[in-house]
């Protein structure tokens, strides 16, 4: 019996459908609760089992939906800071005087191996206009602020990354919400920071900030801040990243959950060969330091109990140092639960243990039954406990037992009669003490191999929805990396421990970092292998409901019998490989559409044709630590499960429009690129993404069409014309807005007219030449800037629907009042992606429509 699990799958239940339900459904289930809880007391009282047990996980289920309901209509109410923040800053260049106190120590963040921002994290404490300002505002939350050296190559001034946590700040700073982008597909980057407490962000100016003695973080961050700073320090001289930048910065997301110093390579190699979670402290990491810590207080002769109570609070101080995030905490929770169940002799019933993990977490916080975290971690328990764990009772276990007082001839007899026979010709063999040893490495290798292969079957749609990959080589990639994983961080808390005894630290640090680039060079060459860096679109909703199905299938058969469970192992391996092969149709629009992305403060539009082609115009911003065509543009296209693009356009090669574009050229591998006739002959950004397109592999021996003002051409029954740049134009050194092509595309006796980022003089040029601009939708020009839209240019276009894409309060102020009251006048209906998230239109039988997407649950 697993009660607290078939509860807290019943409270899932209840959360999902309140949440995807209308607003009166949250009385309901109040009162479904109530009435489910006392007939389940009225049927135990009458000792009617089976009616007390339904009506109790139908109580469950309305729980679950009434919290989801509150959470809900809670949402996300803006605190004291964001109100103060708010009211002091009346415009995009406004800046408040902020002060606090450091949460952690700074983080360098690190790009191509060099250091090329501060990140620090500030408790806020006081809010005001101006510094010496007399209207002060008290306040509470964080703040996530980032530095950026004056020039490159050069040094922050006054030390600012040598900060410590505790140390109070005194800053003038814009700040503003955390980016959020509302596209379908998309993850929620916004509910992120949240969940780790983080309200505004901002930028800071070189001479900006301050220390400021007004307060301390308090005794406990100070010196959670300096146990922090010591173990940095102690691994830092174990393992210089002066001499192994790559194997610190390893060793440091290992034991210290520190990630910033992890280059591109690494993140990248331990993503293809689906080990990622090995460079953060979660749930594996957890367990690694429970078995070993469990085993030393057994060893000092503690009773069982009193060694797991030793072991969680050894791992809660753990996980206070390092400042563990939720999944850390996740893992405690669990591992308490299970060390509850072992004294109470119920280890064996393990889904018990993550039931009511999963019960306590989403009575607590029911939303996050949508993040992916959340998901992750109860779903790998749920595996490793309901599948990965009977499988190996049934097979390896017995067999270990067996391996066990191999000299004690009477033990023989606690076992069946083949076991029986196998221990004596273990005796009798010519290797009686190697033999058994190999066998118990089998075993463990075995043990391995099974635990990932049940995850990576389980996991296949969760790693195909939230990551897009499918690497046929995952499960040899866990059998050879978690058990080095396994053993590497133990030896490396036993080194920094060894670090303080002499003669020890020069000899730990070196078989530290010996084994770190050994761990680095296999993942590195396993995720070289073919097909491992295998990308996966996102398959349909019926099949997610289909692999959900067989998924219960074969955690109920798990414990049934052999033959059924091998026949659910079968399904759920047809499932997987359909997953990764996703041999699904791609999900498009119907008749003619163009979906202007939210990707910030720039331009990203997927336009689908009636006949299935599928072109993408620009892929948005990128900056060193964020890029918008693996955030945003790929995640969107895999959403709809596409493999590839038929073709890729760039309008100009301005950075906010060019910026993602080489990621999706990699994942994407398109037919053609679109460029002007006339580029920028400087600029460095457009030479690297020609090399890109051209290099066969890269991008996949493309084809480029050169395109200019009169081009025009068919993709199946839609028309597409080419109306700026004008053919005579010669593009300068480097990029300009007069650079953009704009592009009209036509079916059925309606248009769109993509404007890219044209100005007002190519606006001019186009009405001089009495061009056919009338059209439906404008996707308007330079992200509504007054240089662009003049009245003359939309009393031509006569747009229905106009939608502008710009970031929410950007610097620039865009888009212009002037630009909003033109389009007014000229009778468009005005979308903005700052407002409105991602805005799909489309066009079909002449008429119109637009589409706006969801807010995601947080």
């Amino acid at each position: 019996m697993q009660p607290l699990f078939y509860a807290a799958l019943a409270f899932a239940a209840g959360v999902g459908a309140a949440a995807a339900g209308p607003a009166w459904l949250g009385w309901f289930t109040g009162l479904g609760a109530a009435a489910a809880c006392a007939a389940a007391a009225a049927a135990a009282l009458r000792r009617r089992v089976g009616a007390a047990a339904v009506m109790a996980l139908l109580s469950c289920a309305a729980l679950g939906g009434w919290r989801a309901r509150q959470a809900l209509r809670a949402g996300t109410p803006a605190s004291a800071l964001e109100r103060a923040a708010k009211r002091f800053e009346p415009s995009p260049h406004s800046r408040v005087f902020l002060t606090g106190y450091l949460r952690d120590t700074p983080e360098v963040l690190y790009e191509a191996g060099r250091p090329s921002a501060v990140r620090l994290d500030v408790a806020a404490v006081s809010l005001a206009p101006s510094e010496g300002s007399a209207e002060v505002a008290p306040v509470r939350g964080g703040v996530r602020l980032y530095a950026y050296p004056p020039a490159e190559g050069a040094a922050w001034p006054g030390g600012l990354p040598w900060l410590q946590a505790g140390q109070g700040l005194a800053v003038a700073v814009h700040l503003r919400l955390p980016p959020s982008y509302r596209d379908p597909g998309v993850a929620d980057f916004a509910a992120a920071e949240r969940r780790q407490g983080i309200a505004l962000t901002g930028t800071l100016r070189p001479g900006g900030w301050q220390r400021w003695a007004g307060v301390a973080g308090g005794g406990a961050v100070r010196l959670r801040a300096a146990l922090w700073r010591g173990l940095s320090r102690r691994l830092d001289r174990l393992v210089p990243p002066a001499r192994a930048p790559r194997a610190n910065a390893l060793l440091r997301g290992m034991l210290l959950g520190d990630v910033a110093r992890l280059d591109a390579a690494t993140r990248t190699n331990f993503q293809i060969d689906g080990v990622y979670h090995l460079l953060v402290v979660a749930g594996l990491h957890i367990g690694i330091l429970a078995a070993l810590l469990f085993w030393v207080c057994r060893r000092l002769r503690l009773p069982p109990l009193a060694a797991s109570g030793a072991t969680l609070l050894a791992l809660a101080a753990y996980a206070w140092v390092i400042a563990g995030r939720t999944p850390t905490l996740r893992a405690l929770l669990m591992l308490a639960l299970y060390f509850g169940a072992r004294a109470w002799h119920r280890e064996r019933q393990a889904l018990n243990a993550v039931g009511g993990a999963g019960l306590i977490l989403l009575a607590w916080r029911p939303l996050d039954l949508f993040a992916p975290g959340f998901e992750l971690s109860l779903g790998a328990a749920t595996l490793l406990a309901g599948v990965a764990l009977p499988l190996l009772l049934c097979t390896s276990h017995p067999l270990r037992r067996a391996l066990r007082q191999l000299g004690d001839r009477g033990y023989d007899e606690a076992f069946p009669p083949r076991l029986a026979q196998w221990r004596s010709e273990l005796r009798s063999s010519r290797w009686p003490r190697l033999a058994p040893r190999l066998l118990r490495a089998l075993l463990a290798a075995y043990d391995v191999a099974a635990i990932s292969l049940v995850l990576q079957l389980g996991f296949a749609a969760f790693n195909a929805v939230y990551f897009h990959r499918a690497s046929p080589w995952a499960v040899a990639a866990n059998v050879l990396l978690v058990p080095a994983a396994g053993v590497l961080i133990p030896l490396a808390w036993l080194a920094l421990g060894a670090a303080a005894a002499p003669g020890l630290g020069a000899a730990a640090g070196a078989g530290l970092t010996g084994g770190a680039r050994a761990l680095l060079g296999v993942a590195g060459a396993l995720a070289r292998w073919p097909l491992a860096d295998w990308r996966a679109p996102s398959p349909p909703g019926w099949f997610l409901w289909v692999f959900a199905a067989v998924a219960a299938a074969w955690l109920a058969t798990a414990r049934r019998g052999r033959r059924a469970f091998a026949a659910a192992t079968g399904c759920m391996a047809a499932c997987a490989a359909l997953t990764a092969l996703a041999p699904f149709p791609p999900r498009l629009p119907r008749g003619l559409a163009a979906t202007i992305l939210d990707v910030g403060q720039g331009d990203a539009i997927f336009v689908s044709f009636p006949d299935g082609r599928t072109l993408l115009v620009d892929g948005g911003p990128r900056s060193p630590h964020w890029d918008s065509g693996e955030a945003i543009v790929a995640p969107f296209l895999w959403s709809l499960g596409l493999h590839r693009l038929d073709a890729v356009l760039l309008t100009h090669a301005h950075a906010d429009h060019l910026g993602g574009l080489p990621t999706v050229m990699r994942d994407f591998h398109p037919g053609e690129v679109w460029l002007t006739r006339s580029l920028p002959a400087d600029d460095a950004a457009l030479r690297a993404f020609l090399r890109l397109v051209r290099r066969p592999g890269g991008g996949g021996r493309v084809k480029i069409r050169r395109l200019a003002a009169g081009d025009a051409f068919l993709a199946g029954a839609s028309r597409l014309t080419v109306l700026l740049p004008p053919p005579q134009y010669l593009a300068g050194p480097r990029a300009s807005n007069d650079d953009s092509l704009m592009l009209r595309v036509s079916w059925d006796g309606a248009a769109m007219l993509l404007a890219g980022d044209a100005q007002a003089a190519g606006e001019r040029w186009l009405l001089r030449q009495h061009v056919a601009l009338a059209s439906a939708l404008l996707k308007v020009g330079h992200h509504g800037s007054n240089s662009s839209s003049s009245a003359a240019f939309l009393a031509a276009v006569h747009p229905q629907v106009a939608v502008i894409s710009a970031g929410r309060a950007n610097l620039y102020g865009l888009p212009s009042a002037a630009v909003l009251a033109r389009l007014r006048a000229a009778g468009a209906r005005v979308y903005r992606t700052d407002r409105d998230g991602a805005i799909q239109c489309r066009l079909q039988g002449g008429w119109l429509r637009v589409y706006l997407f969801p807010k995601p649950f947080a």
